[in-house]
């Protein structure tokens, strides 16, 4: 396992790695042990994967999703931003997922030079900490706005309640408050064992204590998996699901379509998450609590760097899957398009596209009044 920003969530360092360090780490642990144990687990067999051509492959998709994540992600905030400020509250949790998920996409640029570095830590004590806080603390943000918004749009569609009627707007302001606390809260067990160890090359790390090493890197594998995964999954689940169910009873025309998006929903959720957590989890065990086989390990621990880099594909994935393929957020977005074309561009081809633009301007205008 890397000492990327996601590896502090497991029980350490990539082999090569710990290995280097642990000569000039005497001082820190029992090292003599935690070597033993190392020469245990990877002596027994040997796979061949070059380390180098994984190093370009995750530079490459680290600028990609950075590329493509920071776009979306700023054209999404924008748009709702505008959406929010003519009451289309419905919209804050989206806008809130696309901070959090723009907060995740900053960070990236950190994580590449790292991996081009060959995991050498070089921006001080105070940012090997704090880049991981502000990463984790996005993460969770993410998710869990994902989950409510999944909720909301069942209680909106069902509820009749003149209480949500007359306070949902107040009741999604507080949600969205709580989820930003709670998510700056879950990562301060984990961020107070991240250290700057210094080496002959620096490296940022999970290191408890070695009597209680085990304990901790167990401990938050457990709480990322279940707060990340298997709390959020099945409610984004059921209540889509009561979503779409609720929409085929009452024959809404717009069924069908969220049933496909539901689809698309909960597959980019698993396939971005499922790998990570499984990975994870059993990197964890190994060890002291499960016996993998060795060329097991070695291909998880080579391959968890990948895995952890697809797992943010949610933030390329998300504005797509809420916001661009909807009707309502294209119209407004064009409408924000149009509106920025500079007048005497407009008013050179207003002559000859005269009835063009007129239809243009139609559809965006029936796109807004149904958002409203």
């Amino acid at each position: 396992m890397t000492t990327g920003h996601s590896s502090t969530m497991g029980p350490g360092p990539t082999e090569s790695s710990s290995l280097k360090l642990f000569g000039d780490l005497d001082d820190l642990h029992n090292w003599t042990e935690l070597i033993h144990f190392f020469n245990h687990t990877f002596s027994e067999c040997e796979v061949k994967l070059n380390e180098n051509v994984k190093r370009v492959v995750l530079f490459v998709l680290y600028l990609a999703i950075f590329v493509v994540g920071l776009v979306e992600n700023l054209l999404v905030i924008y748009i709702n931003w505008r959406s929010l400020g003519r009451g289309r509250l419905l919209h804050l949790y989206v806008f809130n997922m696309a901070v959090a998920d723009l907060g995740i996409i900053l960070s990236l640029p950190v994580w590449m030079l790292e991996v081009t570095l060959d995991y050498t830590w070089l921006w001080g004590s105070f940012f090997c900490r704090f880049t991981h806080y502000f990463y984790f603390a996005n993460m969770y943000s993410s998710i869990f706005f994902l989950t409510c918004l999944s909720i909301d749009r069942y209680v909106t569609l069902t509820s009749s309640s003149p209480f949500w009627q007359r306070h949902q707007h107040c009741v999604r302001k507080g949600v969205c408050a709580a989820i930003w606390v709670l998510s700056a809260l879950i990562p301060l067990p984990e961020i107070a064992h991240i250290r700057l160890v210094e080496a002959s090359d620096p490296m940022c790390l999970f290191l408890a204590p070695f009597e209680t090493y085990s304990t901790w890197a167990l401990a938050v594998t457990l709480s990322t998996i279940v707060l990340g995964f298997l709390l959020p999954f099945p409610l984004m689940v059921i209540f889509n699901g009561l979503t779409v169910y609720q929409l085929y009873r009452v024959g809404r025309p717009e069924a069908r379509r969220h049933c496909l998006l539901v689809c698309a929903y909960v597959a980019v959720f698993v396939v971005c998450w499922v790998p990570y957590h499984v990975t994870l989890l059993l990197l964890t065990l190994h060890g002291d609590h499960i016996y993998l086989h060795c060329y097991l390990v070695h291909i998880l621990y080579f391959f968890y760097d990948v895995i952890d880099c697809l797992s943010m594909l949610h933030c390329v994935a998300n504005p797509i899957l809420y916001n661009f393929l909807s009707p309502s957020f294209r119209g407004r977005l064009m409408g924000a398009v149009v509106h920025y074309i500079p007048k005497e561009k407009a008013r050179k081809g207003r002559g000859s596209s005269s009835s063009s633009s007129t239809k243009h301007s139609i559809v965006i205008t029936k796109e807004e009044a149904q958002t409203n």
